[in-house]
């Protein structure tokens, strides 16, 4: 399971600083919940959710930032 940020208004998927991409292949893998919910807050990102990409299935998951960050810290 790759752990990914993705941009809810648009669909693409978080890549780097500026970059966005519509594959989740190429998105970066925060590998960890609690590391991509510091990403976002440390940057103050908006308008991002969480998404779980599942390399076998194909399937992609996906989680309102809030729900993750509710019991962070």
């Amino acid at each position: 399971m790759r752990t990914l940020l993705r941009r809810v208004s648009t669909g693409v998927y978080f890549r780097g600083p500026d970059q966005w991409t519509s594959n989740p292949a190429e998105a970066k893998d925060f590998k960890l919940i609690d590391r991509a919910v510091q990403f976002v807050e440390r940057w103050h990102l908006q308008d991002v959710e969480l998404a779980f990409a599942f390399e076998r299935s194909g399937a992609i998951k996906r989680m309102p930032i809030e729900k993750a960050g509710a019991n962070y810290q």
